[in-house]
Formats: C-alpha cells, structure tokens, sequence
C-alpha cells in the first residue's frame, strides 16, 4: 500500500493470520499517513520499535521496507531472530 503500512486487506480475515501484519493492518486503517516518506518511515519504525519490542538500526529505516506489510513483518523475523 502506496504511503503507509497496509495488507491490502484491512481488518478482515485476521484469524489465524501472522500478528505482525495483523498490527500493520490496524496501524494502516487507523492513521494517516504524513505526505513526506520519510517522516512516514520514522512514524512506521517507531511503532515497529515499541509494538515488536526490535531496535531498528538507520539503516532499515526504510521508506519502501516500511510502507509494505510483508517486508516489515520478514523485517520484525529477521531482527526478533538477532536478539
């Protein structure tokens, strides 16, 4: 989803789903999206941060990675398996 965090399927079909991109989805359907990027990306890696319990380094923060829900939640697996 072009802008901000999304599956492309809002809140539905969320049994059984992956909870990474449960929570991008209800990030994406509850806010706005900021028309810069990169505020977009901060915005993004903040919420991944607190929510996923993962520290991003700089260089993951990422307009494209973060505004597209299966590369974050592959993102969230790669650093949740780092720790």
């Amino acid at each position: 989803m072009a802008g901000g965090l999304g599956t492309g399927g809002g809140l539905r079909g969320r049994v059984g789903g992956d909870p990474v991109e449960q929570v991008l989805a209800d990030y994406a359907a509850l806010h706005r999206c900021d028309p810069d990027p990169e505020l977009e990306a901060v915005h993004a890696a903040i919420l991944i941060e607190d929510v996923f319990g993962v520290t991003l380094p700089e260089a993951e923060i990422n307009p494209a990675v973060l505004a597209d829900a299966s590369a974050v939640a592959a993102l969230v697996a790669r650093l949740r398996g780092a720790v």
